[in-house]
């Protein structure tokens, strides 16, 4: 029976292909720049709807109109394959990975000068080349690895990621990377350069590992515009993969990564749901690195799982205080179904190639998921400490937050199973 069920992942046999200080370095540096990434994204979005609150009630204006400015850097990321042909991919990779690298550790010196939000934004708009480039690289070399295995890698430093902030969060030194109030926090201003002590020998080391053991993907087999043209239609219904990476971030970044919120809706500890979700982490890292993807991607199990994923949030929004610890557990189990539907959609997003160019598809799909993320995210705000401005939408927020989750299930159902079904239907 395990064997029916185990995958044929093997991480010697990717170490022996790919080189193990490359794997290392590889895997080391994915996992950084994401939590980079994840950092940046959450203080990024703060500073932005901080200074949109300010403008909608006429405070300081002029001063917070730069940081609203700064919403074109999310749309940056659809020009890679425009700036691609003008310096190259290759050198666009590692332009990015050191661009976010320095930049964090500028952005955790805390300089005098407030450019935390320009920071937040070129770090945001950075991972979107980097993540493009890279993907793009890696499933076109031939090196004899599978790419529902380079897919596994990728989503692992990014689930790590996850699991480190966490992690650092339960712990709760940093002011710029937790969630907990200042108020709270004994001298605050000084526990928030602690992080340095953490960044500085980082930066460091990705430094290192980038000069000198990064892999150098080779540009000669990336595929022409021009090559394997398949079904228009069929590629572009395939666009839905977008819109669910954006909603899957929504989710996590205005629930799962405020778990003080969660405690808010279930009356239940924070630091006993902050380790519930590093459990659901450490599930769904096993899960993908072990588990066959013919198992998750089932009808079956999508369908199952989704479903408790929307019923599990409708008992946290309107039974949270009733059910209590159990409404906690629902929702952290439900965290495993988000990581294993976005691993599922990065699968299906490693098969095809939006207008035929796969650079093009990866940043289209950063992009437009940042888009969704930003819409429902400013839905959300609307329905909560904005509802002043429109009344009608006050305590709407957990029916966006299902809304989301639904778009997001229904995102996964179509692209993994009625997509393909069409493609084998039209063979």
């Amino acid at each position: 029976m395990l064997e029916k069920l185990k995958s044929d992942f093997n991480y010697s046999d990717i170490e022996t292909k790919i080189g193990s200080k490359s794997l290392s370095a590889l895997i080391i540096i994915s996992t950084a720049l994401n939590l980079f990434f994840i950092q940046g994204l959450r203080a990024y979005f703060s500073g932005i709807r901080a200074a949109l609150f300010h403008i909608v009630f006429g405070e300081d204006v002029l001063m917070n109109l730069l940081p609203l400015l700064t919403l074109i850097f999310f749309f940056l990321p659809a020009l890679t394959i425009t700036i691609c042909k003008m310096i190259g991919m290759k050198r666009l990779l590692f332009i990015s990975i050191y661009v976010i690298i320095i930049v964090r550790l500028l952005w955790a010196l805390h300089l005098p000068i407030n450019l935390d939000v320009i920071y937040t934004g070129l770090i945001v708009v950075f991972y979107g080349f980097y993540m493009s480039t890279l993907l793009t690289l890696w499933i076109e070399q031939d090196d004899d690895i599978e790419r529902t295995h380079k897919i596994i890698i990728i989503i692992f430093s990014f689930v790590i990621a996850f699991f480190i902030d966490y992690l650092i969060r339960t712990i709760g030194f940093t002011q710029d990377i937790s969630l907990s109030p200042p108020g709270l926090i004994a001298d605050w201003r000084i526990t928030q350069y602690f992080w340095l002590f953490i960044q500085i020998p980082l930066t460091v080391l990705c430094l290192y590992l980038t000069k000198l053991y990064f892999p150098r993907f080779s540009t000669n087999n990336i595929t022409s515009p021009s090559a394997k043209r398949k079904n228009k239609n069929i590629s572009t219904a395939y666009s839905l993969v977008f819109s669910g990476i954006g909603l899957f971030l929504f989710l996590q970044f205005n629930l799962f990564l405020y778990p003080n919120g969660i405690a808010q809706y279930t009356t239940t500890p924070y630091l006993f749901n902050n380790i519930l979700n590093i459990i659901s982490l450490m599930i769904s890292i096993c899960a993908v690195l072990f588990i066959k993807i013919e198992i998750i991607s089932s009808k079956r199990v999508i369908f199952i799982s989704n479903g408790f994923m929307i019923l599990s949030l409708c008992f946290f929004f309107f039974l949270g205080k009733i059910l209590t610890y159990l409404a906690s557990i629902f929702i952290s189990i439900s965290l495993v179904v988000m990581y294993l539907n976005v691993y599922l959609l990065f699968i299906s997003l490693s098969k095809i190639n939006f207008k035929w160019e796969r650079v093009k598809t990866f940043s289209n799909a950063f992009s437009i998921g940042l888009a969704f993320m930003i819409l429902f995210s400013f839905l959300h705000a609307f329905t909560t400490e904005w509802a002043s401005i429109i009344a009608a939408l006050k305590n709407f927020g957990p029916l966006i937050m299902i809304l989301a989750a639904l778009i997001f299930s229904i995102t996964v159902f179509y692209t993994v199973i009625v997509i393909p079904h069409k493609e084998d239907s039209e063979r």
